[in-house]
């Protein structure tokens, strides 16, 4: 999910701190504030002076995009950025938290999650647009990253760094198994078309701590001067204890960290967010979603955004208090 377009903004960014950092604090100051309601896992680039918000399939398409002239808005829907579905995917059922990003000869490169018509597994997908509102066509062929001896594979995320190599990050859906396969945080390099993988993937993180309940996804990666940052969610989705977390590492070769204590939470959100999870990063901004009722009784999940800041190179949420 990290902007490739306006790279200079929401570059500032990478992962490994020494031993010694102290885990920033924060002071509770205004809460979040909801932006885009039903738009839930929200990707957001900036192109020019606009800003763009796309979302997980929706009664407004299967892909939402939004439109705004900051990052605060107002926010205004703009139609389908994706009205086309790919040959491959079933022809039932959502897509799930897409990535947009500005290729270097301009084009802009769509990842979305879609569901296999061979294997009935969520599968990663690519579609190429001129402009940031679309139309976006899928590419030729079938999806980039579909094994579903892993549960699949979901929540892609492209990230450029800054000495200008691509990479896709990802999750396989292992919790989706119900069998014990791990669920895990991948790296892969890929060409400057974002669409050709190359070579093999690397492990950032997997699901090995009690509070994810087996669930960690919605990577979203960023370079600062002194490290890499890797944001994810954990916990089941559809509720209260879904949460944003991050890692940290010195360098994409060397093992992430996971930070002590969750980014945010319900609680430490105060309960003005539920459920605060699928976050991107835009400059100063962190976007989220935040369930508006119950899930699976009619409930939806916003937008919200909130100011992000950095403490020894890990961030700061303002509006969130530390968690104990």
């Amino acid at each position: 999910m990290l902007l490739v377009t306006g790279l200079v903004t929401a570059m500032a960014h990478v992962g490994s701190v020494p031993a010694a950092a102290t885990e920033p604090s924060t002071t509770a100051t205004a809460p979040p504030k909801e932006v885009i309601t039903d738009f839930a896992d929200p990707e957001v680039i900036q192109v020019g002076a606009t800003v763009y918000a796309y979302s997980t399939s929706s009664s407004r398409g299967t892909v939402p995009v939004a439109s705004a002239p900051s990052a605060s808005g107002p926010w205004t829907i703009r139609g389908d950025a994706l009205p086309t579905r790919p040959s491959w995917a079933a022809k039932e059922g959502g897509f799930w938290a897409p990535d947009v990003s500005r290729r270097a000869d301009g084009q802009y490169l769509m990842y979305f999650t879609a569901p296999s018509a061979a294997n009935e597994r969520m599968c990663i997908g690519a579609a190429l647009s001129t402009r940031p509102l679309g139309p976006f066509r899928p590419i030729d062929g079938g999806p980039l990253v579909c094994d579903p001896r892993e549960g699949g594979d979901i929540d892609p995320a492209s990230f450029v760094d800054t000495d200008g190599k691509r990479y896709l990050l990802y999750k396989n859906d292992g919790n989706a198994l119900n069998n014990g396969t791990p669920s895990i945080i991948w790296l892969q390099k890929a060409d400057a078309d974002g669409i050709t993988l190359v070579g093999p993937r690397k492990e950032l993180i997997r699901n090995d701590r009690d509070v994810e309940n087996g669930v960690i996804e919605a990577p979203v990666l960023i370079k600062r001067p002194t490290q890499y940052v890797l944001f994810y969610s954990g916990g089941p989705y559809c509720g209260n204890d879904y949460f944003t977390s991050y890692a940290v590492s010195s360098s994409l070769a060397e093992p992430f960290s996971k930070a002590d204590r969750p980014l945010m939470t319900t609680e430490t959100l105060d309960g003005a967010v539920r459920g605060p999870g699928g976050a991107d990063v835009l400059g100063e901004h962190i976007f989220f979603h935040g369930w508006v009722g119950k899930c699976l009784e009619g409930g939806t999940r916003s937008t919200y955004t909130a100011d992000l800041g950095w403490a020894n190179d890990r961030p700061v949420v303002r509006g969130s208090r530390a968690a104990s």
